[in-house]
């Protein structure tokens, strides 16, 4: 819809927050409309992406705001993604684990079993559902299988026949360097 603007990584992109631009959002391009006002937040309007905000010249107080929207929107899908992967991994007995929310620069997601908690990274909230939800079974299933060993993929195989498509749908067309 938007021309190639896959070929330039989202974290190496340099945002004005100005009308116009086009931001990623749950894998399609949304076209950034910037209004003045006194409730600040973002409001998806087909493929627009109103952005309201109190200083329309701030470009830190635009970024802020729709970064704590980015936010709110991955909480609620990584949530629901990982509430699915739990459903899947259920015969490993996973249990839901602690989730926390980072900017990472090279990977989309990270586990620890030691401390039972799960990374995933915000910009997985430009990706679709799909790369969501893999990322998340992906990070789940480490909880059982700690290395990425044939045991690790025959179950990602099994509980997801085409992770393999997802994943390279990550690598190709949103990669994060």
């Amino acid at each position: 819809m938007f021309g190639n603007l896959d070929t330039v990584p989202e974290l190496l992109k340099n945002y004005q927050y100005q009308t116009g631009e086009k931001h990623k959002y749950l894998g399609d391009y949304y076209r950034l409309m910037i209004e003045e006002s006194p409730t600040t937040g973002v409001i998806i309007n087909n493929y627009n992406m109103v952005l309201n905000v109190n200083d329309v010249q701030s470009l830190s107080h635009k970024e802020f705001v729709l970064d704590m929207w980015y936010r709110e929107q991955a909480r609620e899908v990584f949530v629901e993604a990982m509430a699915s992967a739990i459903v899947k991994t259920a015969p490993y007995q996973v249990r839901f684990p602690d989730l926390k929310i980072y900017r990472l620069d090279n990977r989309w997601g990270a586990c620890s079993p030691k401390s039972q908690r799960v990374i995933l990274n915000l910009e997985l909230i430009k990706t679709p559902k799909e790369c969501i939800e893999y990322i998340a079974l992906h990070e789940m299933l480490h909880f059982r299988f700690p290395n990425h060993n044939l045991s690790f993929y025959g179950a990602l195989g099994t509980l997801m026949s085409d992770w393999k498509e997802r994943e390279d749908m990550l690598n190709r067309k949103y990669r994060l360097t």
